[in-house]
């Protein structure tokens, strides 16, 4: 599961804003970068693939699962993944298998 905590300004806490189940353990997650608040509230995280959330106020869910696996038979964990700032349609990965 991955959590989304929040500070409670009132109480000077962190809590829980949103959980939701994802399927294999993540090597990381980034928020989309939006200095301007122009984007929908997207997440991505990196795992077994490269998933797109959207995040809303009570639920997140699956956006998109992006599989550039050619074997079905393997697929090579992703180790991280960084979002392009000037294109944010832009994601780059690399993968275990020393793969970009």
């Amino acid at each position: 599961q991955v959590q989304l905590v929040g500070l409670d300004e009132e109480s000077s806490e962190f809590i829980c804003r949103n959980t939701f189940d994802h399927p294999y353990p993540t090597t990381k997650l980034m928020w989309i970068p939006d200095t301007k608040g122009v984007y929908p509230d997207l997440l991505a995280t990196s795992g077994d693939y490269l998933r797109v959330w959207r995040v809303g106020e009570t639920e997140t869910r699956l956006e998109c699962l992006l599989n550039n696996n050619k074997n079905s038979d393997f697929c090579a964990p992703l180790t991280s993944f960084d979002w392009n700032e000037v294109d944010p349609y832009l994601l780059g990965t690399s993968s275990i298998d020393t793969t970009c």
